[in-house]
This record gives C-alpha cells, sequence and structure tokens, in this order.
C-alpha cells in the first residue's frame, strides 16, 4: 500500500543518485588530459605576478613534460590499436583452420581415418643413430616398426595413411603381404582408430636407447572466440587446444 512515505523515500533515493553522479564527476574532474594541461599552463601564464614570472627555462620544462604526457598517450593508442589487429589477424587464422589437418605440440595420438592422413614430427637431436619408429595402435599393439637409423639433427615428418610410410620424404620399405586384400585384390590399410608413434635410439650419443619426443596430428572441427579475444581450437574427439600449440599446419 503506497503512504505518503513513499514520497519521502523517493527522493531520498532521487537524493543518493544525484550525491553519486557528482562522485563520478569530480572522478572525472581528476583525470588530467593534454587539453587541460594546456588550459592550467595558459592559465598559470595570464595569472602570474609581473614582479616574478615564469622563467622561459620553466615554461620549457613544462612544454617538454606536455609532450612526454601526449607522446605517451599516442603510443598507448599505437598499442591499442596494434593489439586489435593482432586479435583481428589472429581469429581471421584460426577460422581459416577449420576442416584443415594440424601437428600440435605434446598431441601424443592421432585418428586414423581411411582416406586420410596421419602426420606426426620429431625433433632430432644431434649425433642421434640406429633409430626405430613403430606406430601402436590404442590397445598398445605395434601394428608398424621399422629401422630408419641416423637421422639429421632437426626437425623430421611422418606420415602414414593407415598403409604406406613415409619419413624425412622416403618412402618407407614394408611388408605389403601382411594387409588383408578387397575383391579386387587391393590391400586394405589398417583398421581406422587411435594411434601413436614413438622413435627410440641412440640419441645424442648415447650408448643406451633413449625415446625422442612426438607430436601428432589432428583435424580442427571448429573455434571459439573468448570473452579475452583469445582463440581456442575445438579439435577433432572434442578435444581442445590454443592456437600457440600449433608447431605445423599440414598440407592435405
Amino acid at each position: 500500500m503506497a503512504d505518503i512515505n513513499g514520497v519521502n523515500n523517493t527522493t531520498s533515493a532521487i537524493d543518493k543518485y544525484s550525491i553519486d553522479d557528482k562522485v563520478v564527476e569530480e572522478e572525472k574532474s581528476n583525470e588530467l588530459g593534454r587539453n587541460e594541461f594546456l588550459e592550467l599552463m595558459i592559465a598559470q601564464m595570464e595569472n602570474q605576478s609581473p614582479l616574478d614570472p615564469k622563467s622561459n627555462e620553466d615554461f620549457i620544462a613544462q612544454l617538454a613534460q606536455f609532450s612526454s604526457v601526449e607522446g605517451i598517450e599516442k603510443i598507448n593508442e599505437s598499442l591499442e590499436d596494434l593489439s586489435a589487429s593482432y586479435r583481428s589477424s589472429q581469429t581471421l587464422e584460426a577460422t581459416s583452420l577449420v576442416g584443415s589437418s594440424v601437428t600440435l605440440d605434446g598431441q601424443s595420438s592421432s585418428q586414423l581415418i581411411w582416406g586420410d592422413v596421419v602426420f606426426a614430427t620429431a625433433e632430432i637431436p644431434a649425433g642421434s643413430d640406429g633409430l626405430t619408429l613403430s606406430i601402436e595402435n590404442d590397445v598398445g599393439e605395434i601394428v608398424e616398426q621399422v629401422e630408419i637409423g641416423y637421422q639429421e639433427a632437426g626437425n623430421l615428418n611422418i606420415k602414414w595413411d593407415g598403409m604406406n610410410l613415409e619419413v624425412g620424404g622416403q618412402l618407407m620399405d614394408i611388408d605389403y603381404e601382411k594387409f588383408a586384400t578387397d575383391e579386387d585384390g587391393n590391400p586394405i590399410p589398417h583398421d581406422e582408430g587411435e594411434y601413436s608413434i614413438s622413435i627410440i635410439g641412440n640419441v645424442a650419443g648415447s650408448a643406451n636407447a633413449e625415446s625422442i619426443a612426438v607430436s601428432m596430428s589432428t583435424r580442427v572441427d571448429s573455434v571459439s572466440i573468448n570473452s579475452d579475444n583469445t582463440v581456442t581450437l575445438n579439435l577433432l574427439g572434442g578435444e581442445k587446444a590454443s592456437i600457440d600449440s600449433i608447431k605445423q599446419i599440414n598440407d592435405i
């Protein structure tokens, strides 16, 4: 039920917002921009004492201070523009990755789909020799194993379509007779599913066999633009990754 007190309450509320507005105005008036700086300096010149005027050096110092403030503002504006441009470029690049195959840092396995290629990459240390490459399925069974021997230091690219294996641009000699064949006599690749690739051998001159980290590929199904303007890659199988984790965009 409405009563006379309601009027007083409304008036109090209006007064409250009026006070808040004054606080905001006072906070804004405390900000000294370049226009306010110039107005203050002009007022100082107009009101200075004729008996004790400001020296030229003082005004030069003030102008230098103004130039610094203005320069900092322009630098900040330029940095903001550059940051916005970078975010836009990163977003555009990310959207162009949808449907692409990318090799990700730390990606330990890849989905084999007939007709597609599994990509992998390994950083070979200098002096590595006696290397063996193995491909395992999702239950740990080795389905392919080849000796790749000595490899030059640097990035080693690997491609596998479930049957043919290419290492460093060279097609590996594998036993094709172990594959089942279709009614036309063509070999059938390994079953579709999750596979991992590992490399072991004498790393950097070591006498003992050591493993070399291998990063594998996956497909980008979509991308998400986060509230902080960062980009998240939505990957095949529901996994997610940042755009910074991409080691290589694969040509398929």
